[in-house]
């Protein structure tokens, strides 16, 4: 008789907090996400605020769960959908679907009115824009006879910058894009920059007069001024895969060492105080407005960041359309360079810019060689990941 008793005490006691938790297990119970750099305050996941990110760099995700009843809950599984170039540090790797989706899953046990919260170190592996789309949280009682599910939809986007290119893994370098260069016509002659003497005009003052030229030539000379201005450089991104298949994707290591390339010279100039522009040939036209200054890289470096591996429209049409006025030094970054391509470039560096070719696959006998433009090769060490 007292096994019965007992049984039934029980079996009410497993249906009581059945039901219970069935209808109480999600009531005050509130989930906050809160993706941050490392250092930062961070901004809560749906603000809609783009959080922002170099390669290779560690950030913060914070879980924060607040049990606001007293009933506890034992078992809480929350899990994190986003993209599987976010590695989450302690988490299972092999939670990635063919979508390149991840699942981070969590386990709480929370009493009642308590908050947990739960750091986890996650490291940008690539460049590009991701979000994180949405969490669901399960609330299972102590026997597992309950599972009460939500999902919360979080939309927390997450902006990963290239980093630039490794000097150590290339022959890169910036060092043509120091200094002022003669131009042939200008408004005013630059005062600093001195290129021989003339004959005094009886217009000039006479602090311009060159005392000891006059002396050797008998008559009075003076300071010839050279004409100058200031660089300006256009680094020109073709994202097309060869010569003859424009609409192709570019295999994913190539495209990244191009980028990386595109991104060294945005911060050399930036490091150098030159003014840059970039222009790609993606499937949405890239042509940014020339400026200086760390806040003008990052918007290149936005741009690039979101770059996908096809190309808009012919790198030759695609030339064909840029302005060049203003420019006076063209970094073309390309796997490849075509003879017609060739020929628009020859025809910039005989109005007087400079041309510099950036490549990853370009051989060492081509058309650089023909047309004596400086040229630079960059690969991914590793050789990346298709």
């Amino acid at each position: 008789m007292e096994l019965i008793v007992i049984a039934l005490i029980l079996a009410a006691v497993l249906v009581g907090q059945y039901y219970l938790y069935e209808k109480l297990g999600q009531r005050g119970l509130s989930y906050k996400l809160t993706v941050r750099r490392r250092g930062t305050e961070g901004v809560p996941a749906g603000s809609g605020s783009v959080i922002e990110a170099f390669e290779d760099e560690e950030i913060e995700i914070v879980e924060e769960i607040d049990n606001a009843k007293l009933l506890p809950l034992p078992w809480v599984r929350t899990e994190i959908s986003c993209s599987r170039w976010l590695s989450f540090y302690g988490s299972s790797a092999g939670l990635k679907d063919p979508a390149q989706k991840g699942l981070i899953s969590g386990i709480f046990t929370l009493r009642g009115r308590q908050k947990c919260r739960r750091t986890w170190k996650v490291r940008c592996e690539k460049r590009g824009l991701f979000t994180i789309d949405d969490a669901s949280i399960v609330v299972s009682d102590l026997f597992g006879l309950v599972r009460s599910a939500r999902v919360i939809k979080l939309g927390q986007e997450l902006r990963v910058l290239p980093i630039p290119a490794d000097m150590e893994c290339g022959d890169m370098s910036g060092d043509v894009f120091i200094g002022e260069i003669p131009v042939r016509r200008f408004v005013l002659p630059d005062p600093f920059v001195i290129s021989g003497a003339r004959e005094y005009s009886g217009r000039e003052p006479m602090n311009r007069i060159h005392w000891a030229q006059s002396a050797r030539c008998g008559s009075l000379m003076v300071y010839n001024n050279e004409f100058t201005t200031e660089r300006r450089v256009l680094v020109l991104l073709n994202v097309q895969r060869s010569f003859h298949g424009e609409k192709q994707r570019i295999s994913v290591p190539t495209l990244e060492a191009l980028i990386k390339g595109a991104a060294f010279m945005l911060d050399y100039c930036c490091r150098t105080h030159t003014e840059c522009a970039l222009a790609a040939n993606s499937p949405k036209p890239v042509y940014s407005e020339p400026g200086e200054g760390y806040v003008h890289m990052t918007e290149q470096l936005r741009s690039l960041a979101e770059l996908k591996s096809c190309c808009g429209e012919h790198i030759d049409d695609f030339i064909a359309q840029v302005d060049f006025t203003g420019f006076t030094d063209v970094v073309f970054v390309s796997s490849f360079l075509d003879e017609k391509c060739a020929e628009t470039l020859r025809g910039l560096s005989q109005n007087g810019r400079s041309i510099t070719i950036f490549s990853t696959d370009i051989e060492e006998t081509d058309l650089c060689d023909v047309l004596h433009i400086p040229r630079r090769k960059y690969s991914l060490p590793d050789g990346g990941e298709e």
